[in-house]
């Protein structure tokens, strides 16, 4: 009798208890040895038995068919098959004699013997699987409901074994922050991101690029944000957050709204933020003799000031004149933060009011969800209907829950933001002068954090707009009383 060695080993959780394929073969070698069998083919795979189309026990099966073999040798049945398609095939042959025998470390399975028994060990070989399966994935949802993460940590934090939860990752968190920052300004493309990364020293594993579908993948994880989203399902995790929710929603609409700009060839500080305010089109611009030049693109074919050019050494003071409305004394900045310091016991009753009106809507949901099963249960809507309306309630309360989270994490760190804030009247206070004195690339930050919807017509500023928080600062009056100052 020629028989074929067959060894299976999956690198999935039910394998984790058996032999290495080498210890089978070793194993198997010597069990033939002892038995006087007459080994003609030796078959190792790596991979599971839950489903069909496993390619060397494919090639096993052809070879027993064509008549080259007629004996199987291994470790034990369900290396065969843990699926009912393979283990028909096995049945089937061994039925009619193309399989004369199985030999497996335990036992010895002929033709002429019940299928009954071995159709009851294949059974119970994939009702295991089928088992395993549906324990990991409930055991995932017991840790996802508790807010743990079942899994490998994302790029940016780590697997604390000893804890069994997740940290931030000292170094790889602060490219993940820098990632979301740089793309919520809308002026960065992926590879561009994955660039300024790299030279900011960014490396795989591997020492190589992380390529801009990393960065894809890093945007579009609301994990960063204290989310966990499994099946559709979001969950509040208790791992520190990297980002705020709201950086997290800013950069989604940036995300789907597809607005990424086109990589650029030479880099221009103002391009992306300026507007023709005669046709509306975005000004774009060119290196000509060693200086930039900024000109509207003329993108609708209508503008009458497309062939007009603003040399770079023109605009720039345009831009720096903007910062002299937020202009603001520096011993008045720190008068302002010493005061706030003091009076830090601020609004109580506002934040405790805010939690009330959330808690309210978290119950609210807790009605609608019984009445939803309510109405399951008598029949009133289908099993699809109820699901869907159940999953929109779930993810709207961890919506809520999130919300009352992050605001009581605010208002128990009040005291921290007061240093930020304080920067803030600084750059706004420094900014005219700071954008005077920068290269390219700190001219583009200054602008991206503080001004945007530059519009230019006549080669003189039509308009412009200051985001937030500068645009509360540029409209305080310079003559101001401390009592304004103090509440802006």
């Amino acid at each position: 009798m020629k028989f074929i060695l067959y060894c299976r080993k999956s690198t999935e959780s039910e394998d984790r208890q058996m032999l290495s394929l080498d210890s089978q073969e070793k194993e198997l070698l010597a069990l033939a040895l002892k038995a006087n069998l007459n080994i003609v083919k030796v078959f190792r795979e790596s991979k599971s038995a839950k489903e069909p189309g496993r390619p060397v026990f494919n090639e096993m099966i052809k070879m027993i068919s064509s008549g080259k073999a007629d004996g199987i040798l291994c470790w034990k049945i369900d290396r065969l098959s843990r699926n009912p398609v393979d283990g028909g095939q096995i049945q089937w042959l061994l039925q009619n004699e193309k399989i004369k025998c199985i030999q497996t470390f335990e036992k010895t399975f002929l033709p002429s013997d019940n299928v009954l028994l071995m159709s009851i060990e294949q059974g119970m070989a994939s009702q295991y699987i089928r088992d395993l399966s549906s324990n990991i994935k409930r055991g995932n949802r017991a840790k996802l409901e508790k807010g743990d993460w079942p899994n490998r940590a994302p790029f940016g934090y780590l697997n604390d074994k000893a804890n069994r939860t997740i940290a931030i990752h000292p170094v790889n968190s602060k490219y993940v922050i820098r990632a979301f920052e740089l793309y919520s300004t809308g002026s960065h493309s992926f590879k561009e991101i994955s660039n300024i990364l790299y030279t900011e020293g960014l490396r795989a594993e591997s020492g190589k690029k992380f390529y801009s579908g990393n960065i894809h993948r890093f945007i579009d994880n609301p994990f960063y944000s204290g989310l966990m989203q499994r099946d559709g399902k979001l969950y509040i995790g208790n791992h520190m957050p990297l980002i705020s929710k709201e950086l997290f929603d800013k950069v989604q609409n940036i995300l789907h709204n597809k607005n990424r700009p086109r990589s650029q060839t030479h880099f221009f500080p103002l391009r992306g933020f300026l507007v023709c305010e005669s046709c509306g089109c975005s000004l774009t611009a060119a290196l000509k003799k060693g200086h930039h030049y900024y000109y509207c693109t003329n993108s609708k074919g209508v503008c009458t000031e497309h062939k007009t050019y603003m040399r770079e050494n023109t605009l720039y003071p345009m831009v720096a004149s903007l910062f002299e409305k937020l202009d603001i004394d520096e011993n008045l900045i720190e008068i302002l933060y010493q005061s706030a310091k003091e009076k830090l016991g601020l609004d109580e009753d506002y934040v405790k009011s805010i939690l009330s009106t959330l808690k309210m809507s978290l119950e609210a949901l807790t009605a609608k969800e019984s009445r939803l099963v309510d109405t399951f249960l008598d029949r009133q809507i289908s099993k699809e209907i109820y699901d869907r309306k159940m999953l929109e309630v779930q993810n709207e309360r961890v919506l809520v829950s999130k919300q009352i989270q992050e605001i009581q994490e605010k208002h128990s760190k009040q005291i921290s933001t007061l240093e930020p804030t304080k920067e803030i009247f600084l750059r706004a206070s420094r900014a005219r002068k700071d954008f005077l004195k920068a290269n390219d690339e700190e001219k583009r930050e200054i602008i991206e954090i503080i001004v945007w919807n530059l519009s230019f017509k006549n080669q003189s500023m039509a308009q412009h707009q200051f985001k937030s928080p500068y645009s509360i600062l540029s409209k305080v009056p310079k003559d101001s009383d401390f009592q304004t100052m103090r509440r802006v």
